[in-house]
């Protein structure tokens, strides 16, 4: 009886990850990369024209990309019974939430060794939702922090999941209520350089790359 293979696509703007992948999986007897795409527009037209059983993606791509939250709703929308595992260096426990939140079937980071890789793909394939015991201890230690906070409003709960400081989290908050770096530095009498540092430590550890997927994560939060 003919095995039934694997049939992978899979996003990343890094050449030497995807050509690393495609060489990987290519020593798995049973599975098939049909797709290995660099932008998030290539993968949607590749999608149509050579399905996959599965959609294999990092979550932050370059600055002019459709990516993280977005890009998850958006295959979500146009390949509704593909699943969809998140491969990303960008692990913090509320980014892993947020992907799963809307879509995404399983997140690994990067640091994961190739096998526990293949097996969650399988294990999304099957239908079930892939963490790592550790991201999900960390995952449900967030969330419960989330429910413990009475009062506090999805934007707050996703800034403390994310272990922001105090100092980030007034930055990312004045920042999502129009304020420029500027008006922010004014606010609290720091220096320019000082609030954009912040903005930008902040914006790794939310998981995001850009000011439109932050206000993404905002309006995303609101609809959840």
């Amino acid at each position: 009886m003919p095995i039934k293979r694997l049939r992978i696509a899979l996003l990343d703007d890094h050449a030497v990850v995807r050509h690393g992948l495609v060489a990987r999986f290519a020593a798995e007897p049973d599975i098939d990369v049909v797709g290995a795409y660099s932008t998030s527009r290539d993968l949607i037209a590749g999608m149509l024209a050579a399905p996959a059983d599965v959609i294999l993606l990092d979550y932050a791509l370059g600055p002019d990309e459709l990516d993280g939250v977005s890009l998850i709703r958006a295959l979500r929308a146009k390949f509704l019974d593909c699943p969809i595992l998140v491969l990303s260096t960008h692990h913090e426990p509320a980014t892993v939430a947020l992907a799963l939140r809307v879509g995404a079937r399983g997140f690994v980071g990067k640091g994961e060794e190739m096998a526990e890789l293949v097996k969650a793909l399988r294990k999304v394939v099957s239908g079930a939702v892939y963490l790592s015991a550790e991201m999900s201890y960390r995952v449900a230690e967030a969330s419960t922090t989330f429910d413990a906070r009475e009062g506090e409003d999805g934007a707050d709960a996703l800034l403390l999941g994310a272990a922001l400081s105090a100092r980030e989290r007034e930055v990312i908050r004045c920042y999502l209520a129009g304020m420029t770096v500027t008006e922010i530095a004014e606010k609290f009498k720091r220096s320019i350089k000082t609030i954009s540092s912040q903005k930008t430590t902040a914006f790794r550890k939310l998981g995001v790359t850009s000011n439109n997927e932050l206000f993404k994560i905002r309006h995303t939060i609101g609809e959840a």
